[in-house]
């Protein structure tokens, strides 16, 4: 019987997009819409500006995606084999030291177009952008690492909730509400989750690798709820500004996922080997992009009415 043929070496394009998690890219593009469609409402939406905000948004996320490949490979946790972390580095596509410079660059070319953004909306931006830009370095960078100290889920709930949110709508506004806040907190949720889920489906490789997550702290009876009591929280909170008057009634679109969100709950449930925690993975990154979408959605129809 001849031998299959290995796998063709993907196109340069195809190589960094892979390193990059393009298809990943979706969890900063919701929050920056959101933070838009809420800078919409409130008649301060710049076009311009809000372009900017999101090459600059993906640019530091994009940055930190390789900055993270290139630290967790010089650390050896890449180095362990692992069906779900099949990265470029592995594949022998890209150097560590290529990974890691594409990183500096995401960085740097975020940095130029975030001074821009600085200029227009002052102290606040540049502490916002400054807090990003650290956070995300440090995620897997030093001993100190967050991902490596179980401070993984809080620094991503901030980041791709209240801190991306808050930034594009003040940027433009140039005034912080609390229903800004409030609208973000779900977004951070779900974010949180999604991490969570995916430290849940590798516990047992980081607890041999001694990678301290929140997933390894926790008891294992307590880890499911765990992961409950973030997309409970996630649904509770989409409801806070419509009940304190701050949203109108389209902001609950999302309650629409809520049959998802019940499923995803029972499936992980039923889930224990990591193979099935990374199918209730891929359920959850749907439903926090459905989420979003429809939470975007909520908000153009409510100005489409009143405009």
């Amino acid at each position: 019987m001849p031998m299959p043929k290995p796998l063709a070496r993907p196109t340069r394009l195809h190589i960094w997009l892979r390193a990059v998690r393009a298809t990943s890219l979706t969890v900063t593009v919701i929050p920056v819409l959101l933070g838009g469609g809420l800078a919409l409402i409130d008649r301060g939406f710049d076009g311009w500006t809000f372009l900017i905000t999101m090459i600059t948004a993906l640019l530091l996320q994009a940055g930190t995606h390789l900055l993270n490949d290139a630290f967790d490979y010089r650390t050896g946790l890449d180095t362990v084999p692992s069906p779900f972390r099949v990265k470029a580095i592995q594949m022998g596509w890209l150097s560590e030291r290529q990974v890691f410079i594409g990183g500096l660059v995401c960085y740097i070319l975020a940095i130029l177009l975030g001074s821009y953004l600085v200029y227009l909306g002052g102290l606040l931006i540049l502490v916002l952008g400054l807090v990003g830009l650290t956070a995300g370095y440090l995620f897997t960078a030093t001993r100190f690492a967050l991902a490596y100290n179980a401070l993984g889920e809080l620094t991503l709930f901030l980041l791709m909730g209240p801190l991306m949110v808050l930034g594009t709508y003040y940027v433009m506004v140039g005034i912080v509400y609390l229903h800004v806040i409030l609208t973000a907190l779900p977004f951070g949720l779900l974010s949180a989750a999604t991490l969570y889920t995916q430290n849940l489906r590798d516990c047992e490789q980081d607890l041999r690798f001694g990678k301290r997550t929140l997933a390894t702290l926790l008891k294992a009876q307590r880890r499911k709820q765990m992961q409950n009591g973030l997309l409970s929280l996630a649904y509770l909170t989409l409801i806070l500004p419509y009940v304190f008057h701050f949203a109108p009634i389209q902001s609950l679109l999302p309650l629409l996922t809520l049959p998802l969100m019940i499923y995803i709950r029972r499936k992980a449930a039923m889930s224990h080997d990591p193979m099935e925690v990374n199918v209730v993975l891929g359920f959850l990154i749907l439903l926090q992009l459905l989420f979003g979408l429809l939470h975007v959605l909520g908000l153009f129809w409510y100005y489409i009415n009143v405009a």
